[in-house]
Protein backbone atom coordinates (compact mmCIF):
# COMPACT_ATOMS: atom_id res chain seq x y z
CA UNK A 1 0.00 0.00 0.00
CA UNK A 2 3.13 2.56 1.09
CA UNK A 3 3.97 2.55 -2.63
CA UNK A 4 0.75 3.18 -4.44
CA UNK A 5 0.19 5.89 -2.06
CA UNK A 6 3.53 6.74 -2.83
CA UNK A 7 2.72 6.99 -6.44
CA UNK A 8 -0.43 8.53 -6.25
CA UNK A 9 0.70 11.38 -4.37
CA UNK A 10 4.29 12.13 -5.83
CA UNK A 11 3.69 11.31 -9.45
CA UNK A 12 2.49 13.19 -12.54
CA UNK A 13 0.84 9.76 -13.62
CA UNK A 14 -0.15 8.82 -10.40
CA UNK A 15 -2.09 12.75 -9.87
CA UNK A 16 -3.28 12.03 -13.47
CA UNK A 17 -4.88 8.86 -12.58
CA UNK A 18 -7.49 10.36 -9.98
CA UNK A 19 -7.91 13.51 -11.52
CA UNK A 20 -9.72 11.66 -14.10
CA UNK A 21 -12.24 9.92 -11.26
CA UNK A 22 -15.19 10.90 -9.10
CA UNK A 23 -13.97 13.69 -6.46
CA UNK A 24 -15.14 11.99 -4.01
CA UNK A 25 -13.11 9.52 -4.68
CA UNK A 26 -9.88 11.37 -5.64
CA UNK A 27 -10.73 13.03 -2.41
CA UNK A 28 -10.87 9.82 -0.06
CA UNK A 29 -7.80 8.42 -2.13
CA UNK A 30 -5.89 10.86 -1.32
CA UNK A 31 -7.16 11.16 2.38
CA UNK A 32 -6.04 7.77 2.67
CA UNK A 33 -2.94 7.74 1.22
CA UNK A 34 -2.56 10.34 3.29
CA UNK A 35 -2.52 8.23 6.06
CA UNK A 36 -0.77 5.19 4.67
CA UNK A 37 2.18 7.57 4.92
CA UNK A 38 1.84 8.50 8.35
CA UNK A 39 1.44 4.68 9.50
CA UNK A 40 4.31 4.14 7.49
CA UNK A 41 6.25 7.28 9.35
CA UNK A 42 5.27 5.58 12.67
CA UNK A 43 6.95 2.60 11.62
CA UNK A 44 9.32 3.83 10.46
CA UNK A 45 9.07 2.16 6.88
CA UNK A 46 9.10 5.27 5.02
CA UNK A 47 12.50 4.77 2.83
CA UNK A 48 11.43 6.70 0.26
CA UNK A 49 11.44 9.52 2.57
CA UNK A 50 8.23 10.79 1.33
CA UNK A 51 7.01 14.31 3.00
CA UNK A 52 3.13 14.18 3.44
CA UNK A 53 2.86 17.90 4.81
CA UNK A 54 1.88 19.53 1.81
CA UNK A 55 -0.45 17.03 1.37
CA UNK A 56 -2.39 17.32 4.33
CA UNK A 57 -2.92 20.59 3.87
CA UNK A 58 -4.32 19.68 0.53
CA UNK A 59 -6.45 17.23 1.65
CA UNK A 60 -7.69 18.95 4.49
CA UNK A 61 -8.90 21.67 1.95
CA UNK A 62 -10.81 19.21 -0.09
CA UNK A 63 -12.51 17.24 2.65
CA UNK A 64 -13.33 20.04 3.86
CA UNK A 65 -15.01 21.62 0.73
CA UNK A 66 -16.73 18.76 -0.19
CA UNK A 67 -20.35 18.44 -0.08
CA UNK A 68 -22.22 15.22 0.94
CA UNK A 69 -19.15 13.11 1.91
CA UNK A 70 -20.18 10.71 5.10
CA UNK A 71 -18.35 10.62 8.00
CA UNK A 72 -16.21 14.31 6.57
CA UNK A 73 -16.48 15.82 10.79
CA UNK A 74 -14.15 12.08 11.49
CA UNK A 75 -12.08 12.78 8.30
CA UNK A 76 -11.17 16.76 8.75
CA UNK A 77 -10.50 15.84 12.82
CA UNK A 78 -8.36 13.48 11.74
CA UNK A 79 -6.24 15.88 9.48
CA UNK A 80 -6.74 18.52 11.94
CA UNK A 81 -4.06 15.91 13.89
CA UNK A 82 -2.52 15.21 11.40
CA UNK A 83 -1.48 18.78 10.80
CA UNK A 84 -0.69 19.09 14.47
CA UNK A 85 1.69 16.24 14.32
CA UNK A 86 3.84 17.11 11.64
CA UNK A 87 3.77 20.91 12.23
CA UNK A 88 3.69 21.57 15.75
CA UNK A 89 3.90 25.80 16.66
Amino acid sequence: MYEYAGFFLNTLAGRSYLLRRDPRVRTLTHYYCVLIIDQANDAKFNTYGLDIRPHIQKSYDDVSSQIGLVNQKMYVSKLETLKQKYNPK
